[in-house]
């Protein structure tokens, strides 16, 4: 007789991963729960989207087609499945800090992830000025930060395009 793992296959989903996923798309949209509701004209309303986005509710493959195109992601990005994703390496993340500069005035997660990356700066004393190496440990402590799961920070800095462009994030 075979014995059931409780441990997830390493390409099985998981429902937690996605219900982070969902919530980091909703907010890289710039929408609250009413806001998706609310252009949706009622279609999604918002405690379902909050249910699936807590995993209180399960999403199905039928919802969660239709809540990509809501979106205007790809379904793969939605489940967190998108290439970029599963490239993400917690070893090395290289951020554009000329970047993150430019767009700190206008947004104010932008504005916290500015602030901890010149503490980072000073503490190693690395005055480069335009990319800075962000270790695991960073990235945990960034999490902690901004109020923002490590999966909803490398979203943040995909969609927001702090990343120097050759970096990649692998989870």
């Amino acid at each position: 007789m075979k014995s059931i793992s409780a441990t997830p296959a390493p390409n099985q989903l998981n429902m937690l991963e996605i219900g982070v996923q969902l919530r980091a798309i909703r907010k890289q949209k710039g929408l609250t729960l009413q806001g998706v509701q609310k252009l949706s004209g009622g279609r999604w309303k918002a405690v379902v989207v909050g249910s699936y986005e807590r995993n209180d509710r399960t999403l199905s493959l039928k919802r969660a087609i239709e809540l990509a195109d809501f979106y205007q992601v790809p379904l793969t990005e939605l489940l967190g499945l998108s290439s970029e994703q599963q490239i993400h390496s917690r070893s090395e993340l290289r951020l554009d800090l000329r970047s993150i500069a430019r767009k700190a005035e206008f947004d104010e997660e932008i504005r916290n992830i500015h602030t901890f990356t010149m503490w980072i700066c000073a503490r190693r004393r690395d005055w480069n000025g335009e990319i800075l190496s962000l270790r695991r440990d960073d990235l945990s402590l960034l999490a902690i930060v901004t109020f923002l799961a490590e999966a909803e920070v490398a979203s943040l800095l995909d969609c927001a395009d702090l990343r120097f462009p050759q970096s990649t994030l692998r989870h």
